[in-house]
């Protein structure tokens, strides 16, 4: 499942960075008249898990939290991805560059998300289902955790002072121009997987309740 959210975003001046987009662009540092507005485009993928049973109760290991014995039965892998391409549009001026953004992807997405169940109980018997259903209780928070997000990311770009053709910027080289604008994409994005990440630990922690854990037990016979 793959949610797209794109919009126009018009980018808000930061006071010390605009002053130096400001002067370039009253010394002659300019866009093309037919240059376009900066777009960001900001894809959620939510992802649908692997299921495997090729690991054994001791390979899983044990937890505190589990119950009889400690045993994991168990669990759900999930790696957040944040990745972002930018396109950049250059001009020649005055033995430097001039530089703005036309353009940003951002994509966010879970690059492993896999649900694991204990090699002892086979596909298809009361403890595999039972395992089953706990651990897709994690991959619906997983995947519920990342969906607000196409705003929140693109709010957040929108409160920074990034160059676009309204207020483009100078550098000495092509690539002092990228560093520029992939400190303000990183500074302004990291944060945000940041607080995905203590999301998902939060929200994790509330399917991991004792109490699940004795509903998941009461269900089979053959633990």
């Amino acid at each position: 499942m793959r949610f797209r959210h794109g919009l126009l975003v018009f980018i808000l001046t930061a006071a010390g960075f605009a002053a130096t987009s400001s002067d370039a662009a009253a010394a002659g540092c300019k866009a093309p008249g037919n240059a376009s507005e900066f777009e960001v485009s900001v894809n959620i993928d939510v992802g649908e898990p692997s299921v495997s049973n090729n690991l054994s109760k001791a390979q899983l290991g044990r937890s505190y939290m589990h119950g009889r014995k400690g045993q994991i039965l168990g669990t759900t892998r999930s790696g957040l991805e944040l990745r972002w391409t930018i396109s950049y549009k250059l001009r020649n001026w005055k033995k430097q560059y001039c530089f703005w953004v036309a353009s940003a992807d951002v994509d966010i997405s879970y690059h492993q998300l896999e649900v694991i169940i204990a090699s002892e109980h086979e596909p298809g018997s009361c403890e595999y289902e039972a395992v089953l259903d706990h651990e897709y209780e994690h991959v619906e928070v997983a995947q519920e955790i990342l969906r607000p997000y196409a705003k929140q990311i693109s709010a957040a770009l929108a409160s920074v002072a990034i160059p676009t053709f309204h207020q483009p910027s100078i550098a000495n080289s092509p690539e002092d121009a990228r560093e520029e604008v992939e400190a303000i994409f990183r500074s302004t994005l990291h944060p945000v997987r940041d607080k995905i990440n203590r999301a998902l630990e939060v929200n994790q922690a509330v399917v991991d309740t004792k109490e699940n854990y004795r509903r998941t037990w009461r269900r089979c016979k053959n633990w």
